[in-house]
């Protein structure tokens, strides 16, 4: 491969990674242009050209891969500001959407409000058609219904349809069929249909995750499509692959069919970003962060497997497909500080994101952020904020931090800055206990990785905090997530829903529909160039106990067809996993099968990463300066060395209290912690 490219839309800034053949890392950030998100794209790839000293032609022709992660699909999910949508429903089901699943959030919270639909009951027009759960057809499709459906969406002048009718899991005909007529009732509006976004039992997770899909559709197909001709304009001769949010990528023309798998594109490069750094650190139980302008995404990882879930939402909403499980909170260095009405001290989740950004941006934002309070503290230099690119205004942090914060509360400017600091702290420290101690799991015993602009200046603080013995830094932390995107392998989902059970085992049927899913998910590779022997295939089921809700997720022999008595050794990996989550089992039980996966990865060519000797050069050759710089532990600001990251090499070790800069990312090392450099340029820190 020549070069291999993976691009990140952040809240704040766009994040490049370029790794070329010989395993030169080239890192870049532009400032995020929400209104037009492929002005900063555009612009990147042209400062990498520049740097590479070629043609915005020749530099992209060059490229063999091209990996992006985006964040429209969410943030229309998030701001509301979608296409108008419709849903085609079964008649006599048309608020599924209202009822839910007759859960609130809050169960106890008499005054907490009911959060809004995505489409009004006006444009939730059912059909008349019935399957029942065997997939047998009890009342055929009345074509008509579905004409005078669409009809009524005409005049409404609908953008977008999702289409969920009862049980299509079983039998998608009625759906297929429904499809074929609005194309041609409604040319050129886009159709989405549960059976194919998500083919599995519960009616609101599916009509939910089918509307969501809609939603967003055409959103991400104007973007996509553009970005695709714009490459394809500049010579790019291979397939755009987008982040999904199970932690794989996919083309254009596959995310597309399922929307919904760009939800939360960017965040879930973040553990394959840690994964990679800690695999070369000889760890395999870490916990990911990553800090940018606008959001901290936190991310579990045992035994080198990201936690998957189900359970995701957005704005309450479910997703249902599988997900890597990142959690988010609004804390990022854009989040603004404020005093709530009893006179306290608040950090988030409210941002200042790109525009108008932090005050000392001087874009015409006013209220004091963490990037404010951490220049305030001297731990961002003004001067090499993206390594000299970007002059950022202290000055402007000051005022905002003092007016705002510090003569409100009658503190002094570092008490101010400081309380902000150790706030926002308390909130990211909150988070990640969300992912490891609220579940059992002692984060004592993991090992932080940490990404994001902003995160290695917390980091140290962090881990502390925790009782952690490590934190590490990877050279490329600062554009994180955008370096996972290269280190991710090309993923894609098949799922079907059939129930059985272990005490009655269809061995046949369950065979068949494994084997289904596999042919379907290895052809979908193979058409993007995968070939067999790249191509790696894992195979789970859905299990409960009888009359329970929920089920867990068990997996299943590699390849094969499964044998008689596989099936009691998938009951028993079932009753572990039931008592290690829940701390019982009933293993006289037997145990209901309700969905069959596959995951099949197409596995890409491994990244070469250089190896730096270790140098005899002392640690005082990287120190570039000394500043003023403030630390809780002295009270005070204290005269600190600076040093340039980028001299610093394999072998040197410094203590804390000191300041490491970097034209992506800015390092703390606090009182009695160490730092030292590996031999792949990654900074371990020390907590002393």
């Amino acid at each position: 491969m020549s070069h291999v490219l993976g691009v990140d839309i952040g809240g704040t800034f766009t994040d490049f990674s370029l790794l070329d053949a010989d395993g030169t890392i080239t890192l870049w950030k532009e400032a995020t242009t929400p209104k037009e998100p492929a002005r900063a794209i555009q612009r990147g790839l042209q400062a990498l050209a520049q740097i590479k000293q070629q043609s915005i032609d020749a530099f992209v022709e060059d490229l063999d891969l091209f990996v992006h992660g985006q964040t429209i699909a969410t943030n229309t999910v998030i701001q509301r500001n979608g296409p108008k949508t419709a849903l085609v429903c079964t008649e006599g089901f048309r608020d599924v959407l209202y009822f839910r699943d007759g859960y609130k959030p809050e169960r106890y919270n008499v005054s907490l409000p009911r959060s809004p639909d995505f489409i009004r009951r006006d444009l939730r027009l059912p059909v008349t058609e019935r399957v029942d759960y065997r997939g047998d057809v009890l009342t055929p499709l009345d074509e008509s219904s579905v004409r005078a459906a669409a009809a009524a969406l005409k005049q409404h002048q609908v953008e977008s349809v999702a289409v969920a009718l009862l049980w299509s899991v079983m039998n998608p005909a009625h759906e297929l069929r429904v499809r074929e007529i609005l194309a041609v009732e409604l040319p050129g509006v886009p159709v989405v249909l549960s059976s194919e976004v998500l083919p599995m039992i519960r009616e609101w997770e599916r009509t939910s995750s089918t509307v969501l899909s809609a939603y967003v559709l055409p959103g991400i197909a104007r973007y996509m499509v553009e970005l695709e001709e714009y490459l394809a304009a500049h010579g790019f001769a291979h397939n755009l692959l987008v982040m999904q949010l199970n932690g794989g990528t996919a083309t254009v023309p596959q995310l597309l069919r399922r929307p919904i798998y760009a939800l939360a594109s960017g965040p879930a490069a973040g553990p394959a970003a840690g994964l990679y750094c800690a695999e070369r650190a000889g760890a395999r139980n870490i916990i990911t962060i990553d800090m940018g302008g606008t959001s901290f995404d936190v991310c579990l990882v045992t035994d080198g497997k990201p936690a998957l879930t189900k359970e995701l939402r957005v704005h309450d909403n479910p997703v249902g497909v599988a997900a890597v499980d990142v959690h988010s909170i609004g804390a990022g260095g854009g989040s603004i500080a404020w005093i709530d009405k009893g006179g306290a001290l608040q950090v988030g989740p409210e941002s200042a994101g790109a525009e108008p950004g932090p005050a000392c941006y001087e874009l015409g934002g006013e209220r004091p952020t963490v990037t404010d309070a951490n220049v305030v503290l001297g731990y961002i230099n003004p001067e090499f904020f993206l390594g000299g690119r970007r002059t950022i205004n202290a000055e402007a942090s000051t005022r905002a931090v003092k007016k705002a914060i510090a003569e409100p509360l009658g503190l002094t400017l570092p008490q101010a800055a400081e309380g902000i600091f150790r706030i926002v702290n308390t909130n990211m420290v909150g988070a990640i206990k969300v992912v490891s101690v609220e579940k059992g799991i002692d984060p004592r015993g993991y090992t932080l990785i940490v990404g994001g602009g902003a995160g290695a200046i917390h980091a140290g603080a962090l881990a502390r905090e925790l009782g952690m013995q490590e934190a590490i830094v990877p050279r490329y932390g600062g554009v994180f997530c955008s370096y996972g995107m290269i280190a991710s392998d090309v993923r894609y989902d098949a799922i079907k829903a059939y129930a059985t059970n272990s005490a009655s085992f269809d061995l046949a049927r369950v065979n068949a529909t494994l084997a289904e899913l596999e042919r379907t998910a290895v052809a979908e590779l193979k058409r993007q160039g995968f070939v067999a022997s790249r191509i790696a295939i894992t195979r789970y089921a859905d299990a409960k106990y009888s009359n329970q809700i929920h089920e867990l997720t068990v997996p299943l022999p590699a390849r094969g067809k499964l044998k008689p008595n596989d099936v009691g050794r998938i009951a028993e990996d079932f009753h572990a996993l039931h008592e290690r989550m829940f701390t019982y089992c009933v293993r006289e039980s037997a145990v209901d099968f309700f969905h069959w996966r596959i995951t099949a990865e197409g596995k890409l060519p491994a990244m070469k990463m250089p190896v730096q000797p270790r140098t005899r050069r002392p640690v005082k050759t990287a120190q570039k300066d000394t500043r003023e710089v403030y630390f809780g532990e002295y009270g005070s600001y204290r005269r600190t060395c600076i040093y340039d990251g980028n001299r610093l090499q394999h072998g040197m070790v410094l203590a804390g209290p000191a300041v490491i800069e970097t034209e992506n990312m800015t390092i703390v090392v606090f009182l009695k912690q160490t730092l030292k450099v590996n031999r792949y340029g990654d900074f371990i820190l020390g907590m002393g």
